[in-house]
């Protein structure tokens, strides 16, 4: 009866969300640095991220800029101008969608061009169509599992490498989805963020190109709680997902706050390629 009454008391956290801090540590292995071990260490870039119910917020209330991801629209909000742009069309398949139109366009203008404007006009085509092209090429990636085992915040994980063209590219320390507070929140808000242009920086603090890249990293089978990022065999930056705790955000923290301005873009091809 005891045991009872204690689960009817103890507060329901299956839709509470979760908050966590990425932090992100450039990583210098250059000549000068392993000559010069005493050099002082690189200060981490330190984010806070809340997840609820489909709904990914990036900065706390004193960040400059907030990043706001629901229903497929990005929101970024100046917190200094008090301003708030709204992207509607920022996902990979609205992007893949946009170019894919403008290339549309394009060949049609081609078409009907005069003479001595025509191969321009073809050009202009080939070239956008040749951007369309390589948005939608898949990266060839693969992920081998290691006998290495780290602890990071306290939560012990297992070692991924994943390589690009034989060359290895990112070390991913995966903790059990259940050892992690949370867990299952933060991997859905790293499964929405995929679904973004740039979704992998915002998720994981590291890029993935342009490709969809989420299939990967749900078949490591737990959080990545630790990254790694490798350049010509040398580490160059150092990603940990720390402080994780479940806890009830409020819907005020995933609006756009009272009294801002909210504008529409800029276009989402011209954000993404400034």
């Amino acid at each position: 009866m005891r045991q009872l009454l204690a689960l009817l008391l103890t507060p329901v956290l299956a839709h509470a969300g979760v908050v966590y801090d990425l932090s992100t540590r450039p990583v210098d292995q250059s000549n000068l640095a392993l000559v010069s071990p005493n050099s002082p260490q690189s200060t981490p870039v330190v984010t806070r991220y809340f997840v609820e119910e489909g709904k990914v917020r990036i900065g706390a209330a004193a960040a400059k800029t907030v990043y706001v991801f629901k229903d497929r629209v990005m929101y970024v909000i100046d917190n200094t101008s008090r301003t708030v742009h709204v992207l509607k069309h920022a996902t990979l398949a609205d992007v893949a969608a946009h170019y894919a139109e403008a290339v549309k366009q394009l060949q049609i203008a081609a078409a009907s061009a005069p003479p001595e404007n025509r191969a321009e006009a073809e050009r202009k085509a080939t070239d956008m169509q040749e951007v369309s092209d390589r948005m939608r090429q898949p990266v060839e990636r693969e992920f081998r599992v290691t006998v290495r085992f780290e602890s990071v915040d306290g939560h012990a994980c297992r070692v991924w490498e994943e390589r690009e063209k034989d060359a290895k590219r990112f070390e991913l320390c995966v903790a059990p989805t259940t050892t992690v507070a949370g867990g299952a929140e933060i991997l859905s808000g790293i499964k929405l963020l995929g679904q973004f242009r740039q979704g992998s920086n915002f998720a994981l603090g590291v890029d993935f190109g342009l490709s969809d890249w989420w299939p990967d990293i749900e078949r490591l089978g737990g959080v990545p709680i630790l990254i790694r990022e490798y350049k010509y065999d040398s580490e160059i930056s150092e990603v940990m997902l720390s402080a994780m705790h479940q806890a009830t955000q409020g819907a005020a923290q995933f609006e756009i706050p009272a009294g801002y301005q909210s504008q529409e873009g800029p276009d989402y091809a011209l954000w993404y390629m400034r």
